[in-house]
């Protein structure tokens, strides 16, 4: 056995060699069994009785690469376990990965939750924007790398929830002839009231995102909104008796761009997006742009 150990590790150990020494291989088998790392920064070789460990860390593609193989002799048998980049984190939900010698394709899915503002609304159209949430979910986002570049470029399919809601003393109502106004409450004895514009959107998020750090990447993309409904609601108390009114339809634009950074962290990830499109049609409601901020996985 241990003659037979001593062979493969010096098999293995001489296979290691000869990628830290060699800056090309000028020819290499298209084989799924190789694997090839130029230039790696550090090669440790860990020997036992019954266990081969190697552990290879930094390429000249990518310094924080990191290769683990654990080769251990089971009743004659060789039982390997490899491990590539174990130590990343990564919190969005991968559907799918592909790799090629010249690229990487992934097939991602996020969820992120966020506050909303009003930029350039009347001056009675007071958001709360601590009250103003929205949701996004990603159903599937296409990732793709060239291999060798900090680059990745993603087209993305979401759907959005988006509230603006004001809590002091105006409303949004709509008239008969269809146009929203920021009006005052009937009464001045009315407690606990809020009112608020609600917009359904399904997306075409669109990034490029580049790696700065090993744990850190900046993406920036305009997000094409296809605006599906809209509708207002209002609550409030009067006497003792909680009223609550609803209405459809509040005449947003069917389709705005809005403009998207993305703060990728090795614990979450942070987005800004910001719309120079009106949200509301103007001649009906209105004028305002939409600012969010808020977090995703």
């Amino acid at each position: 056995m241990n003659k037979l150990l001593s062979i493969v590790a010096g098999c293995l150990c001489g296979t290691v060699v000869t990628y830290a020494s060699e800056t090309n291989l000028r020819e290499m088998n298209n084989d799924n069994d190789t694997i090839v790392i130029h230039n790696p920064q550090k090669v440790t070789v860990i020997s036992s009785d019954s266990l081969q460990r190697v552990l290879i860390e930094g390429s000249k593609e990518d310094k924080d690469y990191r290769y683990e193989n654990t080769i251990q002799l089971v009743d004659s048998n060789y039982v390997s376990n490899v491990s590539v980049n174990s130590d990343r984190w990564d919190f969005s939900f991968p559907l799918s990965s592909r790799k090629d010698k010249n690229y990487e394709n992934t097939i991602t899915a996020h969820f992120g939750v966020g506050f909303c503002q009003a930029i350039g609304a009347p001056e009675d159209m007071d958001i709360d924007m601590n009250d103003s949430k929205e949701l996004f979910w990603t159903l599937a986002q296409y990732n793709f790398s060239p291999k060798g570049t900090p680059h990745t470029f993603s087209i993305g399919y979401t759907f959005d929830w988006r509230n603006y809601r004001m809590t002091g003393r105006q409303r949004f109502m709509k008239t008969t002839d269809d146009r929203v106004i920021i009006a005052p409450y009937e009464s001045d004895e009315i407690r606990k009231q809020f009112s608020r514009i609600h917009i359904f959107s399904m997306q075409i998020p669109l990034s490029y995102t580049v790696k700065i750090a090993k744990d850190f990447s900046i993406g920036l993309g305009p997000v094409v909104s296809f605006n599906l409904s809209s509708s207002l609601k209002t609550k409030y108390k009067l006497d003792g008796i909680k009223h609550t009114e609803k209405e459809k339809n509040a005449r947003v634009n069917p389709v705005t761009i809005d403009f998207k950074m993305n703060l990728n962290l090795p614990i979450l990830n942070l987005y800004f997006k910001y719309s120079p499109c009106d949200v509301l049609k103007s001649d009906y409601a209105p004028k305002f742009k939409s600012l969010s901020v808020g977090i995703y996985i």
